[in-house]
């Protein structure tokens, strides 16, 4: 069986996507900084939502890229829910998750871990080990353009009114 999963990356990193560069200088909610992670969502709207809330600057709409990612299941470890509170959220302190993704990532047991989305408690995100020996087997399909609609870095903030007059349906 396959497993498929997603990655959204801004277009001028698309050289360095598959190195999990950025998560070794920044960190994440799963892992510290210092530990090179590849951070990908099970669906493409998922990982879209990844994105806005974290670069919900409209500033920040630069050129982005998609990557579709496939493996097999085996290669994939999934995390038991009990190290997590009962009332996991995108509240819950980095902490408690750093702890888990860095141990994960010592271990060195799989290529691929998938956690449960803070943002979406149902869906899930992987972490990609780029030193992982098996991190070869991923299969990358070549990245592509995506454009995300502008009305996404506009949420939360004031709706400007429309100059055009409302839509009105005539019936005959």
């Amino acid at each position: 069986m396959t497993q498929t999963f997603w990655r959204v990356e801004k277009a001028k990193y698309a050289g360095v996507a598959k190195t999990g560069e950025g998560a070794r200088l920044a960190g994440g909610r799963w892992t510290s900084p210092g530990q090179r992670t590849i951070y990908c969502a099970e669906h493409l709207s998922l990982a879209i939502l990844e994105v806005l809330v974290h670069a919900p600057d409209p500033t920040q709409r630069a050129g982005r890229i998609r990557f579709h990612i496939r493996c097999d299941r085996r290669l994939v470890e999934r995390l038991a829910n009990s190290p997590l509170p009962p009332d996991f959220s995108p509240r819950t302190p980095y902490a408690v998750t750093r702890t888990l993704g860095d141990e994960w990532l010592q271990r060195g047991r799989a290529p691929v871990l998938s956690v449960p989305s803070a943002i979406v408690p149902t869906e899930n995100n992987y972490l990609l080990n780029p030193d992982h020996p098996a991190f070869g087997h991923l299969s990358w399909d070549p990245y592509e353009a995506i454009t995300l609609d502008d009305r996404l870095w506009t949420v939360g903030q004031p709706r400007q009114l429309s100059s055009r007059p409302p839509h009105s349906a005539t019936i005959e």
